[in-house]
Protein backbone atom coordinates (compact mmCIF):
# COMPACT_ATOMS: atom_id res chain seq x y z
CA UNK A 1 0.00 0.00 0.00
CA UNK A 2 1.32 3.46 -1.02
CA UNK A 3 0.08 6.68 0.55
CA UNK A 4 -1.59 9.28 -1.64
CA UNK A 5 1.22 11.83 -1.36
CA UNK A 6 3.92 9.29 -2.23
CA UNK A 7 1.81 8.00 -5.13
CA UNK A 8 1.54 11.49 -6.58
CA UNK A 9 5.30 11.98 -6.32
CA UNK A 10 6.00 8.68 -8.08
CA UNK A 11 3.36 8.96 -10.81
CA UNK A 12 3.79 12.66 -11.73
CA UNK A 13 6.90 12.17 -13.98
CA UNK A 14 5.23 9.20 -15.66
CA UNK A 15 2.11 11.23 -16.46
CA UNK A 16 4.19 14.13 -17.85
CA UNK A 17 6.16 11.82 -20.16
CA UNK A 18 2.94 10.18 -21.36
CA UNK A 19 1.46 13.54 -22.27
CA UNK A 20 4.57 14.51 -24.23
CA UNK A 21 4.45 11.21 -26.16
CA UNK A 22 0.77 11.73 -26.93
CA UNK A 23 1.46 15.22 -28.32
CA UNK A 24 4.29 13.95 -30.49
CA UNK A 25 2.14 11.15 -31.89
CA UNK A 26 -0.64 13.60 -32.77
CA UNK A 27 1.82 15.92 -34.56
CA UNK A 28 3.26 12.98 -36.49
CA UNK A 29 -0.21 11.90 -37.60
CA UNK A 30 -1.05 15.43 -38.77
CA UNK A 31 2.16 15.64 -40.77
CA UNK A 32 1.55 12.26 -42.41
CA UNK A 33 -1.99 13.37 -43.25
CA UNK A 34 -0.59 16.53 -44.83
CA UNK A 35 1.98 14.62 -46.92
CA UNK A 36 -0.40 11.99 -48.16
CA UNK A 37 -2.59 14.42 -50.10
CA UNK A 38 -4.09 11.63 -52.24
CA UNK A 39 -5.92 10.30 -49.18
CA UNK A 40 -7.44 13.72 -48.31
CA UNK A 41 -10.41 15.05 -50.17
CA UNK A 42 -10.24 18.72 -48.94
CA UNK A 43 -7.36 20.47 -47.16
CA UNK A 44 -7.72 23.47 -44.88
CA UNK A 45 -6.49 26.75 -46.52
CA UNK A 46 -3.59 27.01 -44.09
CA UNK A 47 -2.46 23.44 -44.74
CA UNK A 48 -2.86 23.91 -48.48
CA UNK A 49 -0.75 27.12 -48.36
CA UNK A 50 2.08 25.43 -46.44
CA UNK A 51 2.04 22.41 -48.75
CA UNK A 52 2.11 24.61 -51.87
CA UNK A 53 5.08 26.60 -50.49
CA UNK A 54 6.91 23.33 -49.70
CA UNK A 55 6.32 21.98 -53.21
CA UNK A 56 7.69 25.18 -54.76
CA UNK A 57 4.36 26.61 -55.83
CA UNK A 58 5.02 29.99 -54.24
CA UNK A 59 2.54 31.96 -56.38
CA UNK A 60 -0.24 29.60 -55.35
CA UNK A 61 0.80 29.94 -51.72
CA UNK A 62 0.66 33.74 -51.93
CA UNK A 63 -2.83 33.62 -53.44
CA UNK A 64 -4.00 31.52 -50.49
CA UNK A 65 -2.85 34.12 -47.94
CA UNK A 66 -6.21 36.07 -47.87
CA UNK A 67 -8.18 32.84 -47.24
CA UNK A 68 -5.80 31.86 -44.47
CA UNK A 69 -6.05 35.33 -42.87
CA UNK A 70 -9.90 35.27 -43.02
CA UNK A 71 -10.05 31.84 -41.40
CA UNK A 72 -7.58 32.96 -38.70
CA UNK A 73 -9.69 36.07 -38.04
CA UNK A 74 -12.90 33.97 -37.72
CA UNK A 75 -11.20 31.56 -35.35
CA UNK A 76 -9.85 34.41 -33.26
CA UNK A 77 -13.32 35.96 -33.10
CA UNK A 78 -14.78 32.68 -31.79
CA UNK A 79 -12.03 32.19 -29.20
CA UNK A 80 -11.27 35.79 -28.02
CA UNK A 81 -13.59 38.47 -29.45
CA UNK A 82 -11.99 41.21 -27.26
CA UNK A 83 -8.70 40.80 -29.15
CA UNK A 84 -10.54 41.34 -32.42
CA UNK A 85 -11.95 44.63 -31.14
CA UNK A 86 -8.58 45.95 -29.92
CA UNK A 87 -6.72 44.99 -33.08
CA UNK A 88 -9.45 46.46 -35.30
CA UNK A 89 -9.18 49.81 -33.49
CA UNK A 90 -5.39 49.81 -33.87
CA UNK A 91 -5.61 49.05 -37.59
CA UNK A 92 -8.12 51.86 -38.14
CA UNK A 93 -5.90 54.27 -36.17
CA UNK A 94 -2.84 53.42 -38.26
CA UNK A 95 -4.76 53.94 -41.48
CA UNK A 96 -6.00 57.31 -40.19
CA UNK A 97 -2.50 58.44 -39.23
CA UNK A 98 -1.06 57.53 -42.61
CA UNK A 99 -3.72 59.19 -44.72
CA UNK A 100 -4.32 62.19 -42.38
CA UNK A 101 -0.58 62.95 -42.38
CA UNK A 102 -0.49 62.96 -46.16
CA UNK A 103 -3.50 65.27 -46.28
CA UNK A 104 -1.96 67.67 -43.76
CA UNK A 105 1.31 67.81 -45.70
CA UNK A 106 -0.63 68.56 -48.83
CA UNK A 107 -2.41 71.46 -47.10
CA UNK A 108 0.91 72.86 -45.89
CA UNK A 109 2.38 72.73 -49.38
CA UNK A 110 -0.69 74.48 -50.79
CA UNK A 111 -0.53 77.18 -48.07
CA UNK A 112 3.18 77.74 -48.68
CA UNK A 113 2.59 78.07 -52.37
CA UNK A 114 -0.20 80.59 -51.71
CA UNK A 115 2.05 82.64 -49.41
CA UNK A 116 4.96 82.79 -51.78
CA UNK A 117 5.98 86.40 -52.14
CA UNK A 118 6.78 88.12 -55.36
CA UNK A 119 10.12 89.78 -55.94
CA UNK A 120 8.50 93.20 -55.54
CA UNK A 121 6.98 92.24 -52.17
CA UNK A 122 10.32 90.89 -50.96
CA UNK A 123 12.11 94.13 -51.90
CA UNK A 124 9.45 96.19 -50.13
CA UNK A 125 9.77 94.17 -46.90
CA UNK A 126 13.55 94.50 -46.97
CA UNK A 127 13.28 98.27 -47.36
CA UNK A 128 10.80 98.56 -44.47
CA UNK A 129 12.73 96.30 -42.05
CA UNK A 130 14.42 97.99 -39.10
CA UNK A 131 16.69 96.05 -36.72
CA UNK A 132 15.67 95.92 -33.05
CA UNK A 133 17.91 98.05 -30.78
CA UNK A 134 20.61 96.19 -28.86
CA UNK A 135 19.53 97.98 -25.67
CA UNK A 136 16.19 99.55 -24.72
CA UNK A 137 15.77 103.24 -25.50
CA UNK A 138 15.30 103.96 -21.79
CA UNK A 139 18.72 102.42 -21.10
CA UNK A 140 20.29 104.64 -23.73
CA UNK A 141 18.86 107.75 -22.06
CA UNK A 142 20.11 106.56 -18.69
CA UNK A 143 23.56 105.88 -20.12
CA UNK A 144 23.73 109.37 -21.59
CA UNK A 145 22.80 110.84 -18.21
CA UNK A 146 25.44 108.66 -16.54
CA UNK A 147 28.11 109.91 -18.95
CA UNK A 148 27.24 113.50 -18.08
CA UNK A 149 27.51 112.63 -14.38
CA UNK A 150 30.89 110.95 -14.69
CA UNK A 151 33.84 112.75 -13.14
CA UNK A 152 37.47 111.75 -13.63
CA UNK A 153 40.15 112.11 -10.93
CA UNK A 154 43.22 113.75 -12.43
CA UNK A 155 45.31 114.11 -9.27
CA UNK A 156 45.20 112.83 -5.69
CA UNK A 157 47.11 113.80 -2.59
CA UNK A 158 45.97 112.45 0.77
CA UNK A 159 42.27 113.18 1.20
CA UNK A 160 42.35 115.87 -1.51
CA UNK A 161 41.56 115.13 -5.17
CA UNK A 162 41.17 117.09 -8.39
CA UNK A 163 38.28 116.30 -10.73
CA UNK A 164 38.80 117.08 -14.42
CA UNK A 165 41.53 119.55 -13.54
CA UNK A 166 39.47 121.40 -10.94
CA UNK A 167 40.78 122.94 -7.75
CA UNK A 168 41.68 120.48 -4.94
CA UNK A 169 38.51 119.11 -3.30
CA UNK A 170 37.99 117.29 -0.02
CA UNK A 171 37.27 113.67 -0.95
CA UNK A 172 33.87 112.86 0.59
CA UNK A 173 32.77 110.22 -1.89
CA UNK A 174 35.41 107.47 -1.88
CA UNK A 175 35.73 104.37 0.29
CA UNK A 176 39.30 104.87 1.52
CA UNK A 177 38.10 104.91 5.13
CA UNK A 178 41.50 104.58 6.86
CA UNK A 179 43.58 106.66 4.40
CA UNK A 180 45.59 103.60 3.39
CA UNK A 181 45.57 104.66 -0.27
CA UNK A 182 48.02 107.48 0.41
CA UNK A 183 50.01 105.86 3.23
CA UNK A 184 53.80 106.18 2.54
CA UNK A 185 54.54 102.76 4.06
CA UNK A 186 52.13 101.09 1.63
CA UNK A 187 53.63 102.90 -1.35
CA UNK A 188 57.08 101.73 -0.29
CA UNK A 189 55.84 98.13 0.04
CA UNK A 190 54.33 98.28 -3.45
CA UNK A 191 57.60 99.58 -4.93
CA UNK A 192 59.63 96.88 -3.19
CA UNK A 193 57.28 94.12 -4.44
CA UNK A 194 57.40 95.48 -7.99
CA UNK A 195 61.19 95.33 -7.98
CA UNK A 196 61.17 91.78 -6.58
CA UNK A 197 58.26 90.08 -8.42
CA UNK A 198 57.49 92.32 -11.37
CA UNK A 199 54.03 93.59 -12.20
CA UNK A 200 51.61 90.73 -12.85
CA UNK A 201 51.17 87.14 -11.70
CA UNK A 202 50.58 85.97 -15.30
CA UNK A 203 48.38 83.01 -14.44
CA UNK A 204 45.65 81.56 -12.18
CA UNK A 205 46.54 80.37 -8.71
CA UNK A 206 46.41 76.70 -9.68
CA UNK A 207 48.53 77.16 -12.83
CA UNK A 208 51.84 78.72 -11.79
CA UNK A 209 50.12 81.90 -10.60
CA UNK A 210 50.62 81.33 -6.86
CA UNK A 211 53.42 83.38 -5.37
CA UNK A 212 54.71 83.17 -1.82
CA UNK A 213 53.21 86.57 -1.01
CA UNK A 214 49.73 85.23 -1.89
CA UNK A 215 50.22 82.40 0.59
CA UNK A 216 51.46 84.84 3.22
CA UNK A 217 48.40 87.05 2.68
CA UNK A 218 46.04 84.12 3.29
CA UNK A 219 47.87 82.95 6.40
CA UNK A 220 48.13 86.43 7.94
CA UNK A 221 44.44 87.24 7.44
CA UNK A 222 43.31 83.86 8.75
CA UNK A 223 45.40 84.41 11.89
CA UNK A 224 44.17 87.99 12.35
CA UNK A 225 40.52 86.99 11.99
CA UNK A 226 40.93 83.78 14.07
CA UNK A 227 39.65 81.69 11.16
CA UNK A 228 40.91 78.24 10.21
CA UNK A 229 41.84 79.12 6.64
CA UNK A 230 41.56 81.89 4.05
CA UNK A 231 41.61 81.95 0.25
CA UNK A 232 42.54 85.05 -1.77
CA UNK A 233 40.90 86.24 -5.00
CA UNK A 234 42.18 88.88 -7.39
CA UNK A 235 38.89 90.80 -7.20
CA UNK A 236 36.36 91.30 -4.40
CA UNK A 237 33.36 90.97 -6.71
CA UNK A 238 34.57 87.66 -8.15
CA UNK A 239 35.24 86.50 -4.58
CA UNK A 240 31.57 86.99 -3.66
CA UNK A 241 30.23 85.58 -6.93
CA UNK A 242 32.55 82.59 -6.95
CA UNK A 243 32.01 81.63 -3.31
CA UNK A 244 28.24 81.33 -3.66
CA UNK A 245 28.41 79.43 -6.95
CA UNK A 246 31.03 77.05 -5.54
CA UNK A 247 28.68 75.70 -2.87
CA UNK A 248 25.10 76.21 -4.06
CA UNK A 249 24.02 74.19 -7.09
CA UNK A 250 20.80 73.38 -8.92
CA UNK A 251 18.24 72.10 -6.43
CA UNK A 252 19.82 73.83 -3.41
CA UNK A 253 18.21 76.74 -1.56
CA UNK A 254 19.44 80.32 -1.06
CA UNK A 255 17.54 82.68 1.24
CA UNK A 256 18.76 86.20 0.51
CA UNK A 257 18.17 89.71 1.78
CA UNK A 258 16.28 91.80 -0.75
CA UNK A 259 18.97 94.50 -0.75
CA UNK A 260 22.08 92.39 -1.39
CA UNK A 261 24.67 93.89 -3.71
CA UNK A 262 25.08 93.01 -7.36
CA UNK A 263 28.06 90.60 -6.95
CA UNK A 264 26.13 88.51 -4.42
CA UNK A 265 23.04 88.49 -6.62
CA UNK A 266 25.12 87.44 -9.63
CA UNK A 267 26.51 84.54 -7.60
CA UNK A 268 22.97 83.44 -6.76
CA UNK A 269 22.02 83.55 -10.45
CA UNK A 270 25.09 81.59 -11.55
CA UNK A 271 24.50 78.92 -8.91
CA UNK A 272 21.10 78.03 -10.51
CA UNK A 273 19.82 77.26 -7.01
CA UNK A 274 16.31 77.99 -5.80
CA UNK A 275 16.21 81.53 -4.35
CA UNK A 276 13.85 83.05 -1.78
CA UNK A 277 14.12 86.68 -0.63
CA UNK A 278 13.13 88.15 2.72
CA UNK A 279 12.42 91.79 3.46
CA UNK A 280 15.48 93.93 4.00
CA UNK A 281 16.92 93.48 7.50
CA UNK A 282 13.62 91.97 8.71
CA UNK A 283 14.39 89.01 10.96
CA UNK A 284 10.66 88.32 11.42
CA UNK A 285 10.17 87.94 7.68
CA UNK A 286 13.23 85.68 7.51
CA UNK A 287 11.66 83.54 10.24
CA UNK A 288 8.43 83.38 8.24
CA UNK A 289 10.25 82.08 5.16
CA UNK A 290 12.24 79.50 7.11
CA UNK A 291 9.04 78.22 8.75
CA UNK A 292 7.36 78.01 5.34
CA UNK A 293 10.24 75.93 3.99
CA UNK A 294 10.07 73.63 7.03
CA UNK A 295 6.30 73.21 6.55
CA UNK A 296 6.87 72.40 2.88
CA UNK A 297 9.38 69.74 3.94
CA UNK A 298 6.74 68.02 6.07
CA UNK A 299 4.13 68.31 3.34
CA UNK A 300 6.38 66.76 0.69
CA UNK A 301 8.05 64.31 3.09
CA UNK A 302 11.39 65.90 2.18
CA UNK A 303 14.43 65.70 4.40
CA UNK A 304 16.20 69.04 5.02
CA UNK A 305 19.52 67.32 4.41
CA UNK A 306 18.46 66.50 0.84
CA UNK A 307 19.55 69.99 -0.26
CA UNK A 308 22.15 72.50 0.88
CA UNK A 309 20.59 75.63 2.33
CA UNK A 310 22.21 79.03 2.82
CA UNK A 311 21.34 82.48 4.14
CA UNK A 312 23.14 85.23 2.20
CA UNK A 313 23.45 88.78 3.53
CA UNK A 314 25.81 91.72 3.92
CA UNK A 315 27.19 93.18 7.14
CA UNK A 316 27.00 96.80 5.96
CA UNK A 317 24.78 97.11 2.91
CA UNK A 318 26.38 98.88 -0.01
CA UNK A 319 22.98 99.99 -1.30
CA UNK A 320 21.47 100.90 2.07
CA UNK A 321 24.30 102.04 4.34
CA UNK A 322 22.73 100.10 7.22
CA UNK A 323 23.74 97.08 9.27
CA UNK A 324 22.30 93.56 9.25
CA UNK A 325 20.73 92.10 12.44
CA UNK A 326 23.48 89.50 12.61
CA UNK A 327 22.63 88.04 16.02
CA UNK A 328 19.06 87.28 14.97
CA UNK A 329 20.24 85.75 11.70
CA UNK A 330 22.76 83.54 13.53
CA UNK A 331 20.03 82.30 15.89
CA UNK A 332 17.69 81.46 13.00
CA UNK A 333 20.31 79.73 10.90
CA UNK A 334 21.29 77.52 13.83
CA UNK A 335 17.66 76.76 14.71
CA UNK A 336 16.68 75.70 11.19
CA UNK A 337 20.00 74.17 10.12
CA UNK A 338 21.14 76.65 7.48
CA UNK A 339 24.61 77.88 6.54
CA UNK A 340 25.50 81.57 6.49
CA UNK A 341 27.46 83.50 3.86
CA UNK A 342 28.25 86.98 5.22
CA UNK A 343 29.78 89.74 3.11
CA UNK A 344 31.93 91.95 5.37
CA UNK A 345 33.25 94.00 2.44
CA UNK A 346 32.39 97.40 3.93
CA UNK A 347 32.54 96.47 7.62
CA UNK A 348 36.08 95.08 7.73
CA UNK A 349 38.42 97.75 9.04
CA UNK A 350 35.42 99.81 10.14
CA UNK A 351 33.39 98.03 12.82
CA UNK A 352 34.57 96.35 15.97
CA UNK A 353 37.30 97.23 18.48
CA UNK A 354 39.97 95.71 16.22
CA UNK A 355 38.28 96.49 12.93
CA UNK A 356 37.46 92.85 12.21
CA UNK A 357 33.92 93.62 11.14
CA UNK A 358 30.32 93.28 12.26
CA UNK A 359 30.74 89.89 13.90
CA UNK A 360 33.38 91.34 16.24
CA UNK A 361 31.27 94.43 16.93
CA UNK A 362 28.35 92.21 18.01
CA UNK A 363 30.48 89.71 19.94
CA UNK A 364 29.93 86.77 17.57
CA UNK A 365 32.78 84.31 16.94
CA UNK A 366 33.75 83.98 13.30
CA UNK A 367 33.31 80.20 13.58
CA UNK A 368 29.54 80.80 13.74
CA UNK A 369 29.71 82.09 10.14
CA UNK A 370 30.29 79.47 7.47
CA UNK A 371 31.85 81.80 4.88
CA UNK A 372 33.04 85.37 5.56
CA UNK A 373 33.88 87.61 2.60
CA UNK A 374 36.31 90.55 2.81
CA UNK A 375 37.11 93.36 0.36
CA UNK A 376 40.70 94.61 0.52
CA UNK A 377 39.79 97.98 -1.04
CA UNK A 378 37.64 100.11 1.31
CA UNK A 379 39.75 99.84 4.46
CA UNK A 380 43.15 98.63 3.27
CA UNK A 381 43.60 100.66 0.10
CA UNK A 382 44.41 97.58 -1.98
CA UNK A 383 42.62 95.36 -4.51
CA UNK A 384 41.22 91.87 -4.11
CA UNK A 385 38.99 89.75 -1.92
CA UNK A 386 39.29 87.04 0.71
CA UNK A 387 37.00 84.26 1.85
CA UNK A 388 37.50 82.92 5.37
CA UNK A 389 36.08 79.74 6.85
CA UNK A 390 36.82 76.20 7.88
CA UNK A 391 39.41 74.00 6.20
CA UNK A 392 36.70 72.21 4.21
CA UNK A 393 35.09 75.44 3.02
CA UNK A 394 38.37 76.95 1.84
CA UNK A 395 39.99 73.91 0.25
CA UNK A 396 36.80 73.11 -1.65
CA UNK A 397 37.07 76.45 -3.45
CA UNK A 398 40.59 75.75 -4.66
CA UNK A 399 39.05 73.24 -7.07
CA UNK A 400 35.48 74.54 -7.43
CA UNK A 401 35.81 78.32 -7.21
CA UNK A 402 35.63 79.73 -10.73
CA UNK A 403 37.17 83.04 -9.68
CA UNK A 404 40.12 81.19 -8.14
CA UNK A 405 40.67 78.52 -10.80
CA UNK A 406 40.16 80.51 -14.00
CA UNK A 407 41.13 84.12 -13.17
CA UNK A 408 44.68 85.39 -13.01
CA UNK A 409 46.02 85.76 -9.49
CA UNK A 410 46.36 89.23 -8.01
CA UNK A 411 49.52 91.15 -8.92
CA UNK A 412 52.13 90.55 -6.19
CA UNK A 413 52.51 94.24 -5.34
CA UNK A 414 48.76 94.43 -4.59
CA UNK A 415 49.11 91.63 -2.02
CA UNK A 416 52.16 93.39 -0.58
CA UNK A 417 50.08 96.55 -0.10
CA UNK A 418 47.36 94.56 1.69
CA UNK A 419 49.89 92.94 4.02
CA UNK A 420 51.44 96.30 4.92
CA UNK A 421 47.99 97.80 5.48
CA UNK A 422 47.10 94.89 7.76
CA UNK A 423 50.22 95.64 9.85
CA UNK A 424 49.09 99.25 10.20
CA UNK A 425 45.55 98.19 11.09
CA UNK A 426 46.80 95.82 13.79
CA UNK A 427 49.00 98.51 15.31
CA UNK A 428 46.05 100.95 15.34
CA UNK A 429 43.70 98.31 16.74
CA UNK A 430 45.63 98.13 19.99
CA UNK A 431 45.13 101.87 20.48
CA UNK A 432 41.41 101.59 19.66
CA UNK A 433 40.92 98.84 22.26
CA UNK A 434 42.43 101.20 24.83
CA UNK A 435 39.90 103.89 23.72
CA UNK A 436 42.71 106.11 22.53
CA UNK A 437 41.10 108.98 20.54
CA UNK A 438 44.23 109.25 18.41
CA UNK A 439 43.77 105.79 16.88
CA UNK A 440 42.64 105.64 13.28
CA UNK A 441 39.70 103.36 14.06
CA UNK A 442 38.44 105.57 16.86
CA UNK A 443 38.57 108.69 14.69
CA UNK A 444 36.74 106.96 11.87
CA UNK A 445 33.94 105.75 14.13
CA UNK A 446 33.56 109.17 15.75
CA UNK A 447 33.43 110.85 12.33
CA UNK A 448 30.76 108.41 11.15
CA UNK A 449 28.46 109.44 14.00
CA UNK A 450 29.32 113.13 13.52
CA UNK A 451 28.36 112.99 9.84
CA UNK A 452 24.84 111.77 10.51
CA UNK A 453 24.37 114.15 13.40
CA UNK A 454 25.56 117.08 11.26
CA UNK A 455 23.17 116.26 8.41
CA UNK A 456 20.27 116.23 10.84
CA UNK A 457 21.40 119.48 12.49
CA UNK A 458 21.54 121.55 9.28
CA UNK A 459 18.05 120.43 8.26
CA UNK A 460 19.16 118.61 5.14
CA UNK A 461 17.03 115.61 6.17
CA UNK A 462 14.14 115.24 5.58
CA UNK A 463 13.53 118.57 3.80
CA UNK A 464 15.69 117.81 0.78
CA UNK A 465 16.71 114.18 1.11
CA UNK A 466 15.68 110.89 2.69
CA UNK A 467 18.36 109.06 4.64
CA UNK A 468 18.17 105.42 3.60
CA UNK A 469 19.94 104.38 6.77
CA UNK A 470 17.28 105.99 8.92
CA UNK A 471 14.33 104.75 6.85
CA UNK A 472 15.52 101.15 6.79
CA UNK A 473 17.00 100.75 10.24
CA UNK A 474 16.01 102.71 13.35
CA UNK A 475 19.16 101.71 15.22
CA UNK A 476 21.93 104.24 14.67
CA UNK A 477 24.46 102.77 17.07
CA UNK A 478 26.70 101.26 14.40
CA UNK A 479 29.20 103.83 13.06
CA UNK A 480 28.76 103.32 9.32
CA UNK A 481 31.11 105.85 7.65
CA UNK A 482 28.90 106.71 4.68
CA UNK A 483 25.35 107.89 4.05
CA UNK A 484 23.09 107.49 1.03
CA UNK A 485 20.75 110.42 0.39
CA UNK A 486 17.86 110.03 -2.04
CA UNK A 487 15.68 112.89 -3.18
CA UNK A 488 12.76 113.56 -0.87
CA UNK A 489 10.54 114.30 -3.90
CA UNK A 490 11.87 112.23 -6.81
CA UNK A 491 10.41 112.56 -10.30
CA UNK A 492 10.31 108.75 -10.77
CA UNK A 493 12.29 109.25 -13.98
CA UNK A 494 15.83 107.95 -13.59
CA UNK A 495 17.55 110.26 -16.16
CA UNK A 496 15.81 113.32 -14.68
CA UNK A 497 16.70 112.41 -11.09
CA UNK A 498 20.26 111.57 -12.11
CA UNK A 499 20.61 115.00 -13.73
CA UNK A 500 19.32 116.67 -10.56
CA UNK A 501 21.76 114.76 -8.33
CA UNK A 502 24.59 115.56 -10.75
CA UNK A 503 23.85 119.26 -10.51
CA UNK A 504 23.80 119.06 -6.69
CA UNK A 505 27.17 117.26 -6.66
CA UNK A 506 28.64 119.86 -9.00
CA UNK A 507 27.34 122.64 -6.76
CA UNK A 508 29.02 120.91 -3.80
CA UNK A 509 32.25 120.71 -5.80
CA UNK A 510 32.17 124.50 -6.31
CA UNK A 511 32.08 124.73 -2.51
CA UNK A 512 35.16 122.50 -2.17
CA UNK A 513 33.70 119.02 -1.60
CA UNK A 514 33.76 115.99 -3.92
CA UNK A 515 30.73 113.77 -3.36
CA UNK A 516 29.70 110.69 -5.34
CA UNK A 517 26.49 109.48 -6.94
CA UNK A 518 25.54 105.87 -6.29
CA UNK A 519 24.25 104.78 -9.70
CA UNK A 520 23.17 101.30 -8.67
CA UNK A 521 19.71 101.86 -10.14
CA UNK A 522 21.22 102.21 -13.62
CA UNK A 523 22.85 98.79 -13.46
CA UNK A 524 20.72 96.67 -11.16
CA UNK A 525 17.22 97.72 -12.20
CA UNK A 526 18.02 96.94 -15.85
CA UNK A 527 19.69 93.62 -15.07
CA UNK A 528 17.72 90.71 -16.57
CA UNK A 529 17.02 87.99 -14.02
CA UNK A 530 16.18 84.38 -14.92
CA UNK A 531 12.67 83.06 -14.57
CA UNK A 532 11.93 81.87 -11.05
CA UNK A 533 14.25 84.41 -9.44
CA UNK A 534 12.35 86.52 -6.89
CA UNK A 535 11.43 90.06 -7.84
CA UNK A 536 13.64 92.38 -5.81
CA UNK A 537 12.67 95.99 -5.04
CA UNK A 538 14.34 98.54 -7.35
CA UNK A 539 17.44 100.35 -6.19
CA UNK A 540 17.39 104.11 -5.67
CA UNK A 541 19.64 106.78 -7.10
CA UNK A 542 21.42 108.51 -4.27
CA UNK A 543 24.20 110.89 -3.36
CA UNK A 544 26.84 109.12 -1.31
CA UNK A 545 28.61 111.07 1.41
CA UNK A 546 31.57 109.38 3.06
CA UNK A 547 33.88 110.29 5.86
CA UNK A 548 37.30 108.95 6.74
CA UNK A 549 39.69 108.92 9.65
CA UNK A 550 41.61 111.96 8.39
CA UNK A 551 38.58 114.27 8.46
CA UNK A 552 38.16 116.55 11.45
CA UNK A 553 34.99 117.92 13.04
CA UNK A 554 35.24 121.27 11.25
CA UNK A 555 35.46 119.61 7.84
CA UNK A 556 32.41 117.46 8.57
CA UNK A 557 30.40 120.51 9.61
CA UNK A 558 31.50 122.34 6.48
CA UNK A 559 30.46 119.37 4.34
CA UNK A 560 26.96 119.33 5.86
CA UNK A 561 26.55 123.08 5.31
CA UNK A 562 27.84 122.82 1.74
CA UNK A 563 25.32 120.06 0.96
CA UNK A 564 22.53 122.21 2.39
CA UNK A 565 23.53 125.16 0.20
CA UNK A 566 23.90 123.00 -2.90
CA UNK A 567 20.50 121.37 -2.40
CA UNK A 568 18.87 124.73 -1.71
CA UNK A 569 20.38 126.19 -4.89
CA UNK A 570 19.42 123.34 -7.22
CA UNK A 571 16.06 122.43 -5.71
CA UNK A 572 15.08 126.12 -5.16
CA UNK A 573 13.68 125.50 -1.71
CA UNK A 574 14.24 128.06 1.02
CA UNK A 575 14.58 127.24 4.69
Amino acid sequence: TVCVSCRSVVLRPVIVRARRVNIMLRMKAWFEKLVQTQKVDVLAPKDEMFLAWKNGEKLKAIKLVPDVYINWWKGLYREAPEHVFVETVLIIFLIFVVFAGRRQRSKIKIAQAAKKLTEQEIDQLCDEWQPAPLVPIASVKQSEAAVRARRVITQQSGDRIQLDGSMPLLNCGGFDFLNMGSEPRIKAAAKKALEKYGCGSCGPRGFYGSIDIHEALEERFAAFMHAERAIAFSDASSCATSTIAAFAKRGDLLVIDQAISEPLKTGCVLSRANVLAYKHNDADDLLRILKAVAHDDLKKNRKPASQRRFIVTEAIFRDGADVAPLKDIIDLKQKFGYRLILDEALSFGVLGPNGKGLHEAQGIPISAIDATLIDLGPALGSVGGLCLGSVEVIEHQRLSGAGYCFSAAAPPFVSACALEALDILQSQAHLAVENNPNSTLSRLQLNAKALRHGLQTVGLIPRYFVDLYESLNDSRNDPVPFVLLTLANPSNDIPTDLTTLTEISQAAAHLGFAVAIAQNALVINNHALPSGFPQLPPKSLAIRLTTRASHDAAQIRSLCNAMRKAAQTILAVSV
